[in-house]
Parts: structure tokens; C-alpha cells; sequence
């Protein structure tokens, strides 16, 4: 049996886990959190929102699990007890506001639908709220030794209890993949950008905990702060990334008299090689992506979007592309073969080259037009072909 490298269980391994868990949950919270509001971790709670007059607002326990099976919150756990514990005491003392404050417990983990924290969540009438205190006082009977100080706590505190019960939720199954979806959608991040902006707001984030914890600090992370490093990462994928304009618009400079004169070029006389039913129609496309396409290489290089190098990188990349396609369809070449049939592979070549492609350019993909139209300047040069023998009808002078 091959050696398991990972063991999940390792306690380390889930002690890093669960503190990675708090500052994730706090960018979550910091994204739809109020213009003059902060957020906190581990000054009131695990994580906590405090608004403009240093009131806090929200509270949230975060327990995560590494384990394929993990319980958090289960009916005897630490993890259950304590919450009710640190909110009890603190309703006692008067620094944890009821009535204005809301409570939330999160795990990563889905919890048993007969679990007592799902129970305590969903109970907001009286006789839901008696049926758990109920509960609780079952669940406390012969309590663990590690625990049982604190489950007495809670149990001779019943009346905060009932009203600390109806003002619980929970948050479950929020893996990394979730808050990854909570901060898109709270941010309105589009898919083309996503990626790079949150990355970039998780790392700066984790590295504003760490200075103040170095500091010795509890992290308190203002939205004010975030709203400033959230333009930042915008602006830069904005500036950074290339856009293309779409056919549409650019088909719409070109004349009849640009259509005329590319069909002298050599790019049309291969095309002119292959036989399909639309060969008149495919021949048209062709023309007009390849005029979209020299268009638009201008205007991206003469906007300094680009250089030649870009440029020279994305026709080798097309050029590999047609390599392996010709390669691949040349096996089907006979030793006799009609003109007509050769025309036909020929249609073959193209279409198993180009379709379903896009090609990159600096990094980006770009679109139809400007991929096809790259495929027929190589053609033009002639540096490609689609006949199987198309360097016989083109040779390089």
C-alpha cells in the first residue's frame, strides 16, 4: 500500500487550518460590511464587525475541520459549549448587547440535521426555545471531565440562555470555495478579473494581520483600508489587461475596395485549394477575419498594448497549432488521390486547425477573428497551408 503523505489528523495541521479559517471569513465579512465599519478577529470573538461608534454588531464562532468526518459544534464538544459559555457570560456583564448584536456560528463541515446547534438556530418561539433548553439540560448530564465547569456555567445561567437562543445562526459547509463565491458577488467581481483580485485581497489582508499581530495587536482591519487595496487590484487587472475590440466594430472600417484587393493575396488562392458546399462563404469569412485581424494587431501595437515580440509569440503558438493538425490529417493522404479529394482534405487541414481555437496574446485570449485572421497572415506569407501539398502551389520564393 502506498504511504499516505498527508496525515489529516496531524493536530498542527488543523490548528493552521482553523486560524487560516478566521481571517478568510473576515475578508468575507469585511466585503459587505458598511463604509465606516471594521472588522475584528479574536478581540471580542473569532471574528466580529464593529461599526463607526466602536458598537459591535456581529459576533461569529468559527470552527473548522480537516477531517473527512468532522463534527464541529457536536452536542457534548467543547466547541458548543464554550460559544454559549462566552456569549452567556457576556450578556451577564453587559458587553455583549442582545438585542443589536447578531450571533453566527460557521463551520466548514455540513452538521447532522438532528445536531442540538441546528436546533438551537432554528428555535425562535417559546416552545421551540423551552424544547431546547430541554436539550441542553440532556446533553449536560454526566458532562466530559474537560468540559463539565463549563457546562454548569451555562446551564445556571437558563433565563440568558433563553434569550440568547432565538438570536443564533449558523453558517454551514463554508469552504474555501464558498467564501470565494461571497466575495465575488459581494465585490460584483466579473469572471475575467475574479481570480486575481481576490488573490490579491487575501494576501494583503493576511499580511495586515500579521503586522498588527507582530505588534501584538488584535487585528482590526478597517472597510476604508479595503476599499482603498480593493480599487488598487481593479485598476491594476483593468490597466494590465488587453482589450479587444469585437468585430462588429471593426468589420465596420473595412470596405469593399480592401475586400477587393485582398483576394490578389496568397492567403485567398489556399483557401481558393479546399472544396466545401459554403466554400464561397468560408472564402468571404476568411477575407474579412484576416483584414479584423491585421486592423486590430495595428491598433493594439500602435496603443503600446503590444510589441512584436507579443506579437511573435501568439503566430508561433498558431503555427505549432497547424503543425500538429497538418500532421495528423497527412495520414490520410493516399498514394493516388483525385484533385477533388485532396480538396477535401484540404477543407480538412483548415477546419481541424482552426476551429474550436483562440490563441493567446500576452497572456489573454483574444477572440475568433483575431486567431483566424493570425492563421491566414501565416498562410499569406506562405509559412502554412491547407492543401496537403500546398508548399508545391506556393513555393517560397
Amino acid at each position: 500500500m502506498a504511504e499516505q503523505l498527508i496525515d489529516t489528523t496531524h493536530t498542527a495541521t488543523g490548528q493552521m487550518a482553523g486560524y487560516l479559517f478566521q481571517p478568510d471569513r473576515a475578508l468575507v465579512l469585511l466585503c459587505s460590511c458598511k463604509s465606516k465599519e471594521a472588522v475584528s478577529i479574536e478581540l471580542v470573538d473569532d471574528v466580529a464587525t464593529i461599526d463607526e461608534e466602536g458598537n459591535v454588531v456581529y459576533r461569529e464562532q468559527d470552527k473548522n475541520s480537516i477531517q473527512t468526518n468532522g463534527q464541529p459544534f457536536k452536542d457534548r464538544s467543547k466547541d458548543l459549549w464554550n460559544t454559549l459559555m462566552i456569549w452567556t457570560n457576556e450578556i451577564k456583564n453587559g458587553t455583549l448587547k442582545i438585542e443589536t448584536t447578531k450571533l453566527v456560528c460557521v463551520t466548514n463541515k455540513k452538521l447532522d440535521n438532528d445536531s442540538l446547534i441546528k436546533k438551537i438556530a432554528a428555535a425562535k418561539k417559546e416552545e421551540e426555545i423551552a424544547a431546547v433548553i430541554l436539550l441542553l439540560k440532556t446533553a449536560a448530564a454526566k458532562p466530559p471531565a474537560g468540559i463539565k465547569k463549563i457546562i454548569e456555567a451555562v446551564i445556571a445561567e437558563e433565563e440568558i440562555v433563553r434569550q440568547l437562543i432565538p438570536q443564533i445562526t449558523i453558517i454551514e459547509e463554508n469552504t474555501i470555495e464558498t467564501r470565494t463565491v461571497e466575495i465575488a458577488e459581494a465585490l460584483s467581481l466579473t469572471d475575467n478579473i475574479k481570480d486575481n483580485v481576490i488573490e490579491s485581497l487575501r494576501g494583503w489582508f493576511n499580511e495586515s494581520v500579521l503586522k498588527q499581530l507582530e505588534k501584538g495587536q488584535a487585528p482590526i482591519i478597517k472597510k476604508s483600508d479595503f476599499n482603498n487595496r480593493f480599487t488598487k487590484a481593479v485598476n491594476k487587472e483593468t490597466n494590465d489587461r488587453i482589450v479587444f475590440n469585437v468585430k462588429r466594430l471593426v468589420k465596420s472600417t473595412i470596405t469593399e475596395v480592401d475586400r477587393e484587393k485582398a483576394t490578389d493575396r496568397i492567403f485567398v488562392k489556399q483557401m481558393e485549394l479546399i472544396e466545401h458546399p459554403d466554400k464561397n462563404e468560408i472564402l468571404l469569412d476568411a477575407i474579412d477575419d484576416f483584414l479584423c485581424s491585421e486592423s486590430e494587431r495595428t491598433r493594439l501595437t500602435l496603443n503600446g498594448d503590444i510589441d512584436r515580440e507579443d506579437l511573435n509569440e501568439m503566430d508561433e503558438a498558431c503555427r505549432e497549432r497547424w503543425k500538429e493538425a497538418f500532421r495528423r490529417k497527412r495520414t490520410l493522404l493516399k498514394i493516388v488521390m483525385s484533385e477533388a479529394e485532396m480538396a477535401e482534405l484540404a477543407f480538412e487541414i483548415y477546419d481541424s486547425t482552426i476551429s474550436g481555437h483562440i490563441s493567446t496574446l500576452k497572456g489573454f485570449d483574444t477572440n475568433s477573428y483575431l486567431t483566424k485572421g493570425t492563421f491566414h497572415r501565416l498562410a499569406d506569407i506562405p509559412e502554412i497551408g491547407w492543401h496537403p501539398e500546398w508548399d508545391k502551389h506556393f513555393p517560397k520564393t
